[in-house]
């Protein structure tokens, strides 16, 4: 009869031994070396961690460098806000969410018009301040002139979906960006600058902006913010030990961060002029103000390490410049107590060397008995665990040991693996092995977040299943539904249900998908082209062709586990789903295949090639919204983009199609008709330009009412 021995006696044993000869050697290291070599490692150890917030101070603000430096060769850069956006939203709005440290980018012009975009994230003392709407995320701001000479500013604010929560309009505003320090310090240069600390106009609070000048046909500068609150949270995050103190300052003493925020802005001075900020006195620190007075003395303005004295207490020091091209001489300054590093070594190599030593002699056999023991079934655990993560779950669990709990271990892993493997055949098994890594739970409630859903349906498949045997729809439609959902798998979407022929997927759950908005268009496109090749075996085998509709949308959902405790069903519930499918419903009155909603244009960004299809108020929804085809990618595209690129005739259509909209939703109904008559005669049939035909001559008839705004009411699915 095999002997066993509980697994917590072996490891109680190896953990202690192991904890006492690791304090051995290094208690016996640190003891028998001296003072001076445990400071000449301290240095070494400050010298490497200024160098790296260096490094993370550089990066921050490199990125701001070379954003205004990449805007200025853009080509809408230069292009006048309309009243209800600019081309470089989506670029400013993707910046500020990706760089949450900065607070504001935007465009001033050489005729003192002005467009920004500002985050709202985590500012409610600047919400209340404004009277802003709570909900607001984000913050546009448009100033125009008309051609009186008379400026104007339009305000809109948006929530994280991009909806406009508020707006309002200010005529004859005083602002102008032509005054302010960052447009006049990009004048003074060609390359990015950055400016003295100044008075934010939005916010009131003190910061720095990097501008760029760009020429246009009205020339102008385009900005970045970053306010030294953010900056001071920053280099708060950098500190080396609780008691270290940190700062970045200039060869005049002027202080740009500071880890504790609001001792650096109640000591600000700001006079009318900009960079008089505050001085390293002003911080009450004689350690910072020692440091600055040292180093001014020595006259260095390249590396510099010290020691410092102050009220009796040494200080390590250290300075590191940062690079000269940001335009100014600044410098990041740490100081750590000496007794920091010395202090525990003197303690614990007094109490401890002693009986580390002896106990390290006497269990070292011990030690080397019990980890042999213990290895080896362990070594064929962790091969079996591996291959339970990545779900290979056909190699059974086999690993015998006398050891009573690792024999158990052995069997519930086996047990385990069994239960995976049969849970796989019910839900699809990468929102199973999702759960099990990202160790979500399965209890009932959902949590609320922006997702984006996809809808597909098969046009007419009722009428084709009349046609067929039973059999041979099961098998159709099991192929159809096998090609669909491997593409939206391989995007990182979640199947969340078949609707008979239909498909309701969504993305950013249960993982994180941050691009969640693209991988949904990209899954889309691809479920566009696999079903091309679907439908060609379909015709070669003699059987019915799929025809699929797909819709498209981003919003608020609540998602998680759906029933009751003996039977639930991870799903998403909420408008946001609902709006999906009835965008993919759209489909058939606009002749369309592929729809999007605004919000997922307008995250998804600009390297599809969207066509405006109108505003639409679907059935069981109260607010239109603006809907759009997704056509492919740009034209010339690459990478992943190429197969679904347009052609540059495609693309050159889309401006003709536009005018004949914009006509369109200006009431000019016969012109816009005899636009889309136009484009048809010249272009072959297209069911979207069909149906705004029929509605242009419709309208043109028996115009809309006066309150019509361009908006189409659905009233069936």
């Amino acid at each position: 009869m095999k002997i066993r021995v509980p697994l917590y006696v072996n490891i109680l044993t190896v953990f202690a031994l192991l904890i006492s000869a690791v304090v051995a050697i290094v208690v016996s290291y640190g003891y028998l070396r001296n003072a001076d070599t445990a400071i000449l490692s301290a240095e070494l150890l400050l010298q490497r961690s200024g160098s790296s917030i260096v490094e993370r101070t550089q990066k921050m603000f490199d990125t701001a460098f070379t954003t205004v430096d990449t805007y200025v060769s853009f080509r809408d850069i230069g292009v006048k806000a309309s009243i209800h956006s600019h081309p470089m939203s989506p670029v400013f709005f993707k910046f500020l969410s990706q760089h949450p440290d900065f607070t504001s980018v935007y465009i001033g012009f050489d005729d003192g018009d002005f467009f920004l975009v500002s985050s709202l994230a985590e500012r409610d003392e600047l919400k209340a301040q404004l009277h802003l709407p709570q909900t607001a995320l984000w913050y546009t701001q448009t100033i125009g002139h008309m051609a009186d000479g008379r400026r104007y500013e339009i305000r809109k604010f948006l929530d994280a979906g991009f909806v406009p929560v508020g707006s309002d309009c200010i005529p004859d505003i005083a602002y102008d960006p032509r005054g302010r320090p960052w447009f006049k310090a990009a004048l003074e240069n060609d390359i990015p600058t950055l400016s003295d600390i100044y008075v934010f106009f939005l916010s009131g609070e003190p910061g720095i902006t990097v501008s760029h000048r760009f020429d246009s046909v009205v020339s102008g500068v385009v900005g970045v913010d970053l306010s030294l609150s953010n900056l001071s949270c920053f280099v708060k995050r950098q500190k080396v030990s609780p008691s270290s103190d940190i700062m970045i300052f200039d060869t005049e003493g002027r202080i740009y961060a500071y880890p504790d925020t609001d001792r650096l802005v109640s000591s600000i001075q700001l006079e009318p002029h900009p960079g008089m900020g505050s001085e390293v006195d002003c911080l009450e620190s004689p350690v910072l103000t020692a440091l600055l007075e040292d180093f001014q003395s020595v006259g260095s303005k390249t590396l510099y390490s010290h020691e410092l004295i102050v009220d009796g207490t040494a200080y390590l020091a250290h300075i590191d410049p940062l690079p000269t091209e940001y335009g100014k001489e600044l410098f990041v300054g740490v100081v750590v107590p000496k007794h920091f590093f010395t202090g525990p070594i003197a303690v614990i190599g007094e109490q401890t060397l002693f009986v580390s030593l002896i106990i390290l002699l006497l269990f070292i056999p011990v030690v080397y008995y019990a980890a042999k023991r213990i290895s080896y079934p362990l070594k064929g655990l962790i091969e079996s665990a591996e291959n339970i993560k990545a779900f290979r779950l056909d190699i059974p669990v086999n690993v015998d040991s006398h050891i009573i709990e690792i024999r158990n271990l052995s069997r519930a892993m086996e047990t385990m693996r069994g239960a995976l493997k049969a849970f796989g055949s019910y839900i699809p098994t990468p929102l199973v092995e999702a759960m099990v890594v990202n160790d979500i739970q399965p209890v009932l409630g959902g949590s609320r977040k922006i997702m984006t859903f996809f809808f597909s349906d098969i046009q007419d498949f009722t009428a084709i299943s009349e046609t067929l045997s039973p059999e041979l729809v099961t098998e159709s439609i099991t192929r159809y539904l096998k090609v669909m959902s491997q593409v939206i798998l391989e995007n990182g979407g979640t199947v969340d249900k078949y609707i008979g022929d239909s498909i309701m997927a969504f993305w950013n759950a249960p993982v994180e998908d941050a691009d969640h908005a693209w991988h949904a268009c990209l899954s889309a496109l691809q479920c566009r082209d696999v079903l091309t090749a679907f439908n060609a075996d379909c015709r070669e085998r003699g059987a019915p062709e799929f025809l699929t509709r797909m819709g498209v949308h981003t919003g608020d959902a609540v998602v998680g586990n759906i029933g009751s405790s003996d039977r639930m069903e991870y799903t998403a519930m909420g408008a946001a789903v609902n709006l999906a499918s009835r965008l993919e419903g759209l489909n058939k009155y606009l002749g369309t295949g592929i729809l999007v909603s605004e919000p997922t244009r307008i995250i998804a960004g600009d390297d599809f090639c969207f066509r405006f299809a109108g505003k639409a108020s679907p059935k069981g929804t109260s607010v239109g919204l603006g809907v759009f085809e997704l056509l492919g990618t740009r034209s010339g595209s690459q990478g992943v983009y190429e197969p679904f690129a347009v052609s540059p005739e495609v693309e050159a259509r889309l401006e003709e199609w536009e005018n004949g909209v914009r006509v369109f939703f200006m009431r000019e109904f016969e012109k816009a008709s005899i636009l889309f008559s136009k484009y048809l005669a010249e272009h072959g049939a297209d069911p979207l330009v069909e149906h705004y035909l029929n509605l242009a001559r419709e309208y043109s008839d028996w115009p809309p009412s006066e309150d019509w705004n361009g908006e189409q009411k659905f009233s069936n699915k």
